[in-house]
C-alpha cells in the first residue's frame, strides 16, 4: 500500500501540530512483520520531520554542535516519539526500530532527542536492571543507524561512478564488507535488546559486547567510508564528507567513541563468568536448538513473548554464544549444491573451536581487573565470538536475503581474520552478492538495516550523477522523492 504523506512542515507549523496519536492520520500497512504501529510510527516519524535534503526543511541535518544541543519536540513530533510505555508495549527493538529515521537524521540528534531522555526514564522505571540494560544499548544502535545513512550515501556514489568509470569498482568489495559488518552490529544489539526484553535483568555480558564491538566496528567502517570519498575525488566540503566529519564530532560527543568501547570492554570483563558454563537451559551446543525461548532472540522483526517469568526460561548470553555450533550443525544438513552454505559451515565450526578453547579461562578472568592483559584479551574474542552468534543466530531465523549465507560468511569471515584465526580451505568471497544487495537497496530506496525498510526520502542529482544527497546545502540537488509501501 502506497502512502502519501504531507510536505515538510515549517519550524512553526511543526510546534502548532497539536499532540496526536502515534498513528493518527496513517492508513494501515499491516504488511510488515512486527505490529503495524511500529511501522506505522516509523514512517510518521519519518514525515514529521521532513526531507532531511532540504536545508529549509524544520529537522534537516544540521551541524552537530546544533543537533546535541536540540530541545526535545512537542506537539505530534513529541508524540509519535517513543517513551517507556512505549518499550513495554512494542519491544526495545521496536522501539530503536520506530527511532531509526531519526537515528539517519545524525546521532547528535538521535542522543538528544530519544537516547538521553529515554536512558534517564528506563533507569528506574524497569525491574532488576534492566531498564539500565536498555539504556545501555540504544547508544549503539544510534551509532550504526548514522553509520547506516552514511553507507547507503556512499555506495549510492559508488554505484552511479561504476557506470562510467571503471575504476570505481574497487571499493565495491569495501563497501560489501562494510555492509555486512553494519548487518552484523545490528544483529547484535537487536538480539541484546530482545534478550533484556525476555529476561528480568537483561544480559550483561550480551550488552556490553554490543557496547564493546559496536564502536569499534562502526569506526572501522567509517574510515573506510572517508577513504572511498577521498579516493572518487570528493572534496572536504562535499556533503558526503560534512556528514562523516559530524558524525566524528558525535561520536566523541554521545558517548560512542573509543573511550566508551573501553567501558564496555571493563563490563564485558567482569560478565565473562556468565559464559563460563552451558547454555541457561534455552538451547545447548549440538541440541534443543528448537526451543522456543532461543529462537525469539534471533526472530528479528517479529514480536516476542512476554517477559522472563510468564512464559520463556532464563536467558542468558551463553545461550546466544551456543547458537554458534548449533547453527553449523543445522548448516551441515543442508544437501543443496551452493558452495556458500558449506563455507559458512566451515568458518562457523572453525569459529565454535575457537569458543571452546576460550571457555575454562573466563571464570579467573572476570575476578581481575580490565587492566589485566588476559582479560582484556579474553574479552576481545569473547566479544567477536558473541557478534559471530548473533550473525549465525538471525540469519537461521530470517527470509529473504537476510535468510541466504552470503552476508554471514562475509561477517564471519571478518571476524575470523580480526581473531587472527585461518580461514578454512576451500575459501568462498562472498563479496559480489553482497555488494549486488547493497546497490539493489541504494536504486530502489531501500535502507541498510536488517529489515530492508523502504526510506521514505531519497534524493539525486541531476546531471552530472554526482552524490548530493547526504546532508543540507547539498548544492543543485533535487528534493527527496516520497516514498512509501509497506516495505519492511
Amino acid at each position: 500500500m502506497t502512502l502519501t504523506g504531507p510536505g515538510p512542515l515549517a519550524p512553526e507549523q511543526a510546534a502548532a501540530v497539536p499532540a496526536a496519536p502515534g498513528g493518527a492520520g496513517m492508513p494501515p500497512l499491516g504488511d510488515g512483520p512486527l505490529s503495524a504501529d511500529v511501522v506505522l510510527r516509523a514512517r510518521w516519524l519519518d514525515v514529521l520531520l521532513g526531507d532531511p535534503l532540504r536545508p529549509t526543511g524544520p529537522h534537516a541535518r544540521t551541524a552537530s554542535a546544533a543537533a546535541r544541543e536540540a530541545v526535545a519536540p512537542s506537539g505530534a513530533l513529541g508524540a509519535v516519539l517513543p517513551g517507556p510505555a512505549d518499550v513495554r508495549r512494542l519491544g526495545a527493538d521496536g522501539v530503536v526500530r520506530v527511532l531509526r529515521p531519526l537515528f539517519r537524521r545524525g546521532l547528535g540528534l538521535g542522543h538528544a532527542w530519544a537516547v538521553r531522555p529515554l536512558s534517564g526514564a528506563l533507569a528506574g522505571a524497569e525491574p532488576g536492571g534492566t531498564g539500565t540494560e536498555l539504556g545501555a544499548l540504544l547508544g549503539p544502535a544510534a551509532l550504526v543507524g548514522a553509520a547506516g545513512g552514511a553507507l547507503h550515501t556512499t555506495a549510492r556514489l559508488v554505484d552511479r561512478l561504476a557506470a562510467r568509470a571503471p575504476g570505481a569498482g574497487r571499493w565495491q568489495p569495501v563497501l560489501a564488507a562494510d555492509f555486512a559488518d553494519l548487518l552484523a552490529c545490528e544483529s547484535l544489539t537487536a538480539v541484546a535488546l530482545r534478550a533484556a526484553d525476555l529476561t528480568v535483568g537483561g544480559t550483561p555480558a550480551l550488552t556490553a559486547a554490543a557496547g564493546y564491538v559496536v564502536p569499534q566496528l562502526v569506526g572501522q567502517v567509517l574510515d573506510d567510508l572517508e577513504l572511498v570519498l577521498n579516493e572518487a575525488g570528493s572534496g572536504p566540503d562535499c556533503a558526503g564528507r560534512r556528514v562523516l566529519a559530524e558524525l566524528a564530532a558525535d561520536r566523541a560527543a554521545s558517548g560512542a567513541d573509543p573511550a566508551a568501547a573501553a567501558d564496555g570492554r571493563a563490563r564485558l570483563i567482569r560478565a565473562l563468568p556468565s559464559l563460563a558454563g552451558p547454555a541457561g537451559g534455552a538451547v545447548r551446543a549440538g541440541q534443543g536448538h528448537e526451543h522456543l525461548a532461543s529462537r525469539e532472540l534471533f526472530r528479528l522483526g517479529r514480536t516476542g513473548t512476554a517477559r522472563t517469568g510468564t512464559r520463556v526460561g532464563t536467558l542468558s548470553a551463553a545461550d546466544v554464544a551456543a547458537a554458534l555450533p548449533a547453527a553449523a550443525a543445522r548448516l551441515a544438513e543442508r544437501t543443496d549444491d551452493d558452495p556458500a552454505p558449506a563455507a559458512l559451515v566451515r568458518v562457523a565450526r572453525r569459529l565454535a573451536s575457537e569458543q571452546r578453547t576460550l571457555r575454562l579461562p573466563y571464570p579467573a578472568a572476570g575476578h581481575t581487573g580490565p587492566a589485566d592483559p588476559v582479560a582484556r584479551a579474553l574479552a576481545d574474542r569473547q566479544a567477536l565470538l558473541l557478534l559471530a552468534a548473533a550473525v549465525l543466530g538471525v540469519g537461521q531465523e530470517a527470509e529473504g536475503f537476510l535468510g541466504r549465507p552470503h552476508w554471514a560468511l562475509l561477517a564471519l569471515t571478518r571476524v575470523t581474520r580480526r581473531l587472527g584465526a585461518p580461514l578454512p580451505e576451500p575459501s568462498l568471497d562472498p563479496a559480489g552478492d553482497v555488494w549486488a544487495e547493497l546497490a539493489g537497496r541504494t536504486r530502489q530506496g531501500v535502507d541498510c538495516d536488517v529489515y530492508g525498510s523502504e526510506l521514505l526520502w531519497t534524493g539525486t542529482k541531476a546531471g552530472t550523477g554526482t552524490e548530493a544527497g547526504t546532508g543540507a546545502g547539498a548544492g543543485t540537488a533535487e528534493a527527496g522523492r516520497r516514498r512509501g509501501g509497506g516495505g519492511t
